[in-house]
C-alpha cells in the first residue's frame, strides 16, 4: 500500500480542488453507478496551453519533489455509460487544478471529449460506433 503515494505514481492535485469541486464530480460518478448498467470512469492530467502577455500559447506548469514531478495544469474525467435500455451515453469533464468554486455547477465543465483525445493523445471511443448506433453525447448545455 505504501508503494501507491510515491510522487512517481501520483499526479499532484491542488487540494482545494480534490476536496471540494473535484470531489463533487467523483461523487456524481458513483451516484451514476445506481441508474445505469456500467459506468466505466477514465481520469487522467492534462497539460494544456494557455495564452501569455506577448499572445503566443504555452504550456507551463510547476515541477515538485526532488525528481521534479510534473503538477498537471488540469484534470479529466471520462464517463461512459450503458443504459439499462442499451443506449450508450458519454460525458467528459475538464477541471483546473486550482482552486474551483464548488458550486458552480459540474455541467460548466462538461467539454467534448475530442478535446480531451487531443489534448491526452488518448482514444476513448474509437470503435464504439462499431458496436452501437445509439451513442449519446452529453455537452454543456444539453438535457440528459
Amino acid at each position: 500500500m505504501e508503494d501507491t503515494f510515491y510522487l512517481s505514481n501520483v499526479a499532484p492535485q491542488d487540494p482545494h480542488l480534490n476536496q471540494n469541486a473535484w470531489n463533487n464530480l467523483e461523487k456524481y460518478c458513483r451516484s451514476l453507478t445506481k441508474y445505469n448498467k456500467n459506468v466505466y470512469v477514465c481520469t487522467g492530467p492534462l497539460f494544456l496551453p494557455k495564452m501569455e502577455a506577448d499572445g503566443k500559447m504555452y504550456v507551463k506548469y510547476q515541477v515538485i519533489g526532488k525528481n521534479h514531478v510534473a503538477v498537471p495544469t488540469h484534470f479529466f474525467k471520462v464517463l461512459i455509460l450503458e443504459k439499462p435500455s442499451g443506449e450508450i451515453e458519454l460525458r467528459s469533464y475538464v477541471m483546473p487544478n486550482s482552486p474551483v468554486d464548488e458550486k458552480i455547477p459540474l455541467e460548466r465543465f462538461l467539454v467534448p471529449v475530442e478535446s480531451i483525445e487531443r489534448a491526452s493523445g488518448l482514444l476513448f471511443v474509437p470503435n464504439i460506433l462499431k458496436r452501437t448506433s445509439t451513442l449519446k453525447t452529453i455537452t454543456a448545455g444539453s438535457k440528459s
